[in-house]
């Protein structure tokens, strides 16, 4: 299973409520007796929502993946190091396509525009797809 992860990309929230919120929405889906099949997908930066869920998935052994644009590589706060990257476009929000396609559930704590934007995408996916998103998106805003 892959696990999208969105939401702040900067330090300036609630970074303890936002650990407790991705904690209990991986609970949701991660079985420990099958970590192997997991990933953790994000944006690759090294700040955020993005390295808190990355190091939660160290934590557990679970793989994390970077999804970005080259942006992600020049950006002070740098990358996270990510078992796998995947480099798209040049821009922020130029990989959100990719990011889409690749998960197959999502969460969001917090974040901005872009985030928000991908969940709607996420939605329309799924609408597509399974019809019932209830069981594939899990939304927390944080201060």
């Amino acid at each position: 299973m892959k696990i999208g992860i969105v939401g702040f990309s900067n330090s300036g929230f609630d970074q303890k409520a936002a650990r407790k919120w991705l904690e209990q929405a991986l609970s949701n889906w991660v079985n420990d007796e099958k970590i192997s099949d997991y990933e953790i997908v994000s944006g690759l930066t090294n700040v955020g929502v993005p390295k808190i869920a990355y190091e939660i998935a160290v934590e557990q052994g679970i793989k994390t993946v970077g999804i970005s644009a080259q942006k992600a590589l020049e950006v002070k706060c740098g990358v996270f190091p990510c078992d796998k990257q995947i480099i798209i476009g040049k821009e922020f929000g130029d990989e959100s396509d990719v990011f889409i396609d690749y998960i197959d559930v999502l969460v969001r704590v917090g974040g901005g525009t872009q985030s928000r934007k991908e969940v709607q995408m996420f939605k329309d996916k799924v609408a597509l797809e399974k019809g019932d998103i209830s069981k594939c998106l899990i939304e927390h805003e944080v201060e």
